[in-house]
């Protein structure tokens, strides 16, 4: 298996719009992410699943953001599976219409 560069690892990175803002340790992105560890508040916005809370009647919604093209893009195979529901299915979507081509 090849070597893994730490500039490899932040040019994937850097692929995410929300890189600069973001202070998570857990993304899909990262090449190494399997040598991660981190509770569930540490996973990326596009590996959490949403979270409905009651408020007053009102419901709340956080997590289970649909990561958007460019970082499925760039998602390594193997991290895949650590992507929330509805990112696995536009992923799945996604690796299907570059097979048709």
């Amino acid at each position: 298996m090849k070597e893994t560069t730490q500039e490899e690892v932040i040019e994937n990175l850097e692929k995410c719009p929300h890189f600069e803002r973001c202070s998570q340790n857990l993304c899909p992105l990262d090449l190494e992410l399997s040598l991660r560890v981190g509770a569930t508040r540490d996973e990326c916005r596009y590996m959490r699943s949403p979270r409905i809370v009651k408020i007053k009647g009102r419901e709340f919604v956080s997590g289970g953001t649909v990561a958007p093209d460019a970082v499925l893009n760039f998602t390594p195979r193997e991290n895949s599976d650590r992507l929330n529901k509805s990112s696995k299915e536009k992923l799945e979507k996604f690796n299907k219409l570059k097979l048709k081509k």
